[in-house]
């Protein structure tokens, strides 16, 4: 999975993390990949648990979360349909029997939870795949932050890309602080993104022109679904349109040395003033500011060049309109 994609192409890797919103059916999971693959999507992410790794028996959540449970059966069911409708399949694991299972599948890539940023155990065992790794930051310090980092670098990891997150579902705009994407990218040097639980596409878009690296956005056949994450997640018109957004704005970003390439500087001469006689002008005259128009197209002389004219005297018949050069006043002020 290219975790660099924007440097090659402008527009950044698009995760639909379908999540729990398949809620437990494989043919309703088969449908979103088919569906996201379809509007656009570079790879659909899953998670891969049993609900004893996320919470206790009595947790009031148990039994909806143990409902969306998949063997490792159903895993390569999803990845063999990802496959036949090209686009990337991957997951979270939530435990080593996890790991084990989706490299048994062949996952090109992995996402670590935020909850995870700080379980190394778990950091290891994903390390030590040597697949990619995109670790969503939610919850976390930038220390914290680095001690992941690095704890995945010594277990053999050397493709990681960050995801900056908000673990609060949904989010708030004010709580969004997407500049934080940009500050993780100067803090470690690595690929980063955006992991998205804002309603609507707006944030996912914000973070595409703020430099987002890697797009994650829930995603659901019908965001009016009660339960799960489908409120806050993108349905496949959804990311089709923000696919299209992202494709019309990619060459609104250029590139470097924009200064001395800029498409617009052909156009200076025709846009820039020129200095231009604003009456008939009579040999012996001296020139002021009154008789001069500053207008487009620029000219010999410019409002930068006009004291060469100031103050001295014309040297030969000026009729209103034509453009002044240094040559029709003498030499010397009036």
């Amino acid at each position: 999975m290219n975790l660099r994609k924007r440097e090659q192409t402008g527009l950044p890797l698009l995760i639909a993390e379908v999540g729990f919103n398949h809620e437990g059916s494989l043919d309703q999971a088969r449908t979103m990949i088919r569906a996201a693959a379809a509007s656009g999507a570079d790879a659909v992410k899953f998670q891969t648990f049993r609900a004893a790794d996320l919470a206790l028996p009595t947790a009031p959540h148990f039994e909806l979360i143990r409902s969306a449970e998949m063997s490792p059966e159903q895993a390569r069911a999803l990845a063999d349909t990802a496959r036949e409708a090209g686009i990337a399949f991957f997951s979270t694991p939530f435990s080593l029997d996890a790991v084990a299972m989706l490299e048994a599948v062949g996952v090109p890539a992995y996402k670590v939870a935020s909850m995870d940023l700080a379980t190394p155990y778990l950091l290891d065992a994903v390390a030590r795949t040597g697949k990619p790794i995109i670790l969503s930051t939610g919850m976390a310090t930038l220390d914290e932050t680095g001690t992941a980092i690095d704890q995945l670098r010594r277990a053999g990891a050397t493709d990681i890309a960050l995801l900056h997150c908000l673990s609060l579902y949904p989010a708030e705009a004010g709580d969004c602080n997407l500049a934080a994407i940009g500050e993780l990218k100067r803090a470690f040097g690595l690929p980063t993104g955006w992991s998205d639980h804002y309603p609507g596409s707006s944030a996912c878009l914000a973070a595409f022109c703020v430099g987002a690296d890697i797009i994650e956005t829930h995603f659901t056949l019908d965001t009016a679904t009660p339960g799960g994450d489908h409120g806050h997640s993108l349905d496949p018109a959804g990311i089709q349109a923000l696919v299209d957004e992202m494709r019309r704005m990619a060459p609104m970003f250029g590139g470097q040395d924009f200064f001395n390439r800029r498409p617009d500087r052909q156009h200076a001469a025709a846009y820039r003033r020129g200095v231009y006689a604003a009456r008939d002008i009579a040999p012996g005259e001296t020139l002021t500011m009154a008789d001069l128009l500053f207008c487009r197209p620029e000219s010999e002389l410019t409002p930068r060049t006009v004291e060469a004219v100031l103050g001295r005297r014309v040297v030969r018949p000026l009729t209103a309109h034509a453009p002044l050069s240094p040559g029709d006043v003498d030499g010397r002020n009036a």
